[in-house]
């Protein structure tokens, strides 16, 4: 995939190495190389070979070197690319920017930056420019999986699907040599041995991106000479977006009491709408993510029948969904996203004995009485719990500090948290102040912040629009003070800067930069179109709870339930997590929660 040209990247300080010039930038909250490349107009594998240390993964904060590519170097291949032909198209009844940018394998930024007039509009018979590729090399039955499964209530059923990985074309001739595969080594450790492009050896060796055993001879392309310190054979685990290596003495996984897996999606796609909230991307994102896992899984030999629903937002729809008998004999109900329609499904999942997990919502009512729900987003309990044990360890010298706001509902999430958060430190003797606030003209933020040592403002709302002024203030008022406020997982997607931070969630801070590395190649040659680059990755999510699950059903069957607790978790790219259930009648929450924290902006 060509990447995108940008300008000079003036705004970041530069270095020379070695006579090189590089950018120094700082890595952000989920980036992986992937996304920096695209910032920068630079190769994955160049930013890498830059920053030798950042194999074992990148960290938010850490700083890397960018080679910096000059005006010559872009201009050369910007004439290298041949200009865009056009073709016209008539937007048909109910189509969608989304479904003519999957029928002509194009970008919906694409579509707008040719006809900027949709921007005030998209309505039926207006006449489009679609660029036209000059030559599709991704895997066209990918591209359409999202596309072509999702259908309005009777849902499109995939049987022993063929591989979304297409056979690639022969290579060139290369010199070659030749390398045997060892126990616990990876196509990313081998080729960054011999100093090659993963895709080079690829090429040579169809396959082995899925799955190489030890003893297997890989044609290597002649590069330069192997790194001595390349050269040891790793014993880190790697996760299960790369081919691994399978010893020739353990069988590859086979199949157990499942023959089939059988799994329902109900997510909102929203594909008959004319004007769609970009929001909802996200959900078409988790399910790509999903599919992949799926594929990764029937490489292994498992089958599958998927049924995928558009539950659109309604409760009619979703009851409607829900009539459907195919669902009353699968494995697993993966979602809905709205915790309107959640009601409905976790009724039917209880009178039906169905597994359902619930993604995204962190209120399922029926959760202390239902056993077949899952719920993914962890909730007030666990999050409180786990800064309750930071606030008497990593953080028993932080001064904390209540600040109430006055007038706040009672049904506030925050003020709820607040006060059990209050109680918990009361009981463990941790000493924290109170600041009562009655508007933010009068915030006197100075008379609780310690002078010397460090301090954490709680608020007891989760509304920002809330708790926006009172910040404000406390920028202006603070001084010197050494302080950081808690935030509530969703103020990450606000605008505004904001001083220091931490905050709770089921999200790892740090991703594996090479099991991302590995994922983004699969979404962009199963879908041709770049991985999300919002926080959290839905993609990610949508993967790694689809890989948890699978990994479950094929071992435990429909019964998982009552195995999960000596099943452990697996390795995820972005989350890992860990169910459990109060009672034997009760359901599972993820009980596994990281701690992040965040720059002043």
């Amino acid at each position: 995939m060509t990447l995108p040209a940008v300008g000079q990247n003036t705004k970041y300080p530069t270095r020379k190495v070695n006579g090189v010039e590089y950018y120094v930038y700082t890595v952000q909250t989920s980036e992986g190389l992937f996304a920096i490349g695209r910032k920068f107009d630079v190769a994955p594998d160049d930013i890498a070979k830059a920053n030798p240390t950042i194999k074992n993964g990148l960290k938010t904060g850490e700083q890397v070197l960018i080679p910096v590519r000059h005006s010559a170097e872009k201009k050369a291949q910007t004439e290298t690319k041949t200009s865009p032909k056009f073709i016209e198209h008539k937007v048909a009844k109910k189509q969608t920017l989304f479904a003519i940018s999957h029928k002509y394998n194009v970008s919906q930024e694409e579509i707008i930056k040719y006809n900027p007039v949709v921007q005030n509009g998209f309505k039926e018979g207006l006449v489009l420019k679609i660029p036209v590729a000059v030559k599709d090399t991704k895997p066209a039955a990918a591209k359409e999986t999202i596309r072509a499964v999702v259908k309005d209530v009777k849902p499109a059923v995939v049987k022993e699907t063929k591989s979304l990985v297409t056979e690639k074309a022969k290579p060139a001739a290369l010199p070659l040599r030749t390398h045997t595969v060892k126990l616990n080594e990876t196509l990313f450790s081998i080729c960054k041995r011999y100093n090659v492009e993963i895709k080079d050896v690829v090429k040579l060796n169809p396959g082995s991106e899925k799955t190489i055993e030890v003893g297997t001879e890989l044609k290597i392309p002649a590069a330069t000479t192997p790194k001595a310190e390349a050269a040891k054979v790793s014993t880190t685990p790697r996760l299960a977006t790369e081919a691994k290596v399978v010893s020739s003495k353990q069988p590859v996984l086979k199949q157990a009491e499942k023959k089939t897996i059988r799994l329902a999606f109900l997510l909102p796609f929203m594909l008959d709408e004319s004007k769609r909230d970009a929001k909802l991307d996200r959900f078409q994102n988790f399910y790509g993510g999903a599919l992949i896992a799926i594929e990764q899984a029937k490489q292994k030999g498992i089958s599958f029948e998927i049924f995928t629903y558009d539950t659109e937002a309604s409760d009619e729809k979703i009851n409607e969904i829900l009539s459907n008998p195919e669902l009353k004999t699968v494995d697993l109900i993966i979602g809905p996203a709205f915790t309107s329609q959640v009601p409905f499904v976790t009724d039917f999942a209880k009178e039906n004995k169905i597994n359902t997990l619930i993604p995204f919502s962190s209120k399922v009512a029926d959760i202390d009485s239902n056993p077949y729900l899952f719920q993914f987003n962890p909730g007030a309990d666990s999050e409180t719990k786990y800064l309750t044990e930071l606030l008497n360890g990593k953080y028993k010298n932080t001064h904390v500090v209540f600040a109430n706001i006055q007038g706040v509902s009672s049904t506030d999430d925050g003020k709820t948290n607040a006060d059990v958060l209050r109680k918990q430190l009361l009981k463990s003797k941790h000493t924290f102040s109170k600041l009562e606030l009655t508007s933010a003209a009068n915030a006197n933020f100075a008379s609780v912040l310690k002078k010397t040592g460090k301090n954490l403002i709680i608020f007891n709302t989760d509304k920002y629009s809330s708790a926006a002024p009172y910040i404000n203030a406390l920028k202006q008022s603070a001084g010197n003070a050494d302080y950081s406020i808690l935030k509530p997982y969703g103020w990450k997607l606000q605008t505004e800067k904001m001083p220091k931070s931490i905050f709770i969630s089921p999200f790892m801070t740090n991703l594996n930069a090479e099991s991302d590395y590995l994922f983004e190649q699969q979404f962009d040659q199963y879908y041709g179109r770049d991985a999300s680059k919002e926080t959290p990755r839905y993609d990610l999510l949508g993967y790694d709870l689809t890989n948890y699950f699978v990994n479950l059903i094929q071992r435990y069957g429909n019964k998982f339930g009552t195995k999960i607790s000596a099943a452990g978790s697996i390795n995820g790219i972005q989350s890992q997590p860990l169910f459990e259930r109060s009672s034997t009648d009760s359901g599972f929450i993820n009980q596994r929660v990281y701690l992040g924290e965040d720059k002043a902006q």
